[in-house]
């Protein structure tokens, strides 16, 4: 039997759709999935080594903002535990990247790849998708 598959596509900037997708993400890849994420448009920028460091993310209310006032585990250190203790890769989008003129570089080490849409519709084949 096929290893179930998850995909989330990272588009918000906003605090709480990245802890909600990188949650999602983390246990289904924690409960045996096989999790492929794709970080795209305003997602891709709270994955910056300044933006992180500085802890500049966009709240959209209050759980956003205590969940910065408050020590919890944010989205990307939720992938940074999924992808050692499960099966889950992350994907940067190529053209949003280009775009802004980013290098792989500007983002926290986390990153499996750069790719394109269509490279990753074909890693999401056969999964069920979340856009976040």
């Amino acid at each position: 039997m096929e290893q179930p598959k998850l995909s989330v596509i990272l588009l918000s900037g906003e605090l709480e759709k990245l802890q909600a997708g990188c949650l999602v993400s983390s246990v289904a890849s924690m409960s045996g999935m096989e999790v492929n994420v794709f970080v795209t448009m305003e997602a891709l920028k709270a994955f910056r080594k300044d933006v992180i460091s500085a802890r500049e993310f966009k709240t959209a209310g209050e759980v956003g903002r205590e969940m910065l006032n408050k020590n919890v585990d944010l989205f990307y250190q939720l992938l940074e535990n999924a992808k050692d203790m499960g099966n889950l890769k992350v994907y940067g989008c190529a053209m949003a990247m280009d775009l802004m003129e980013w290098k792989k570089e500007d983002l926290i080490d986390i990153f499996d790849d750069v790719i394109g849409v269509t490279a990753f519709l074909g890693k999401a084949a056969g999964s069920q998708v979340i856009v976040m």
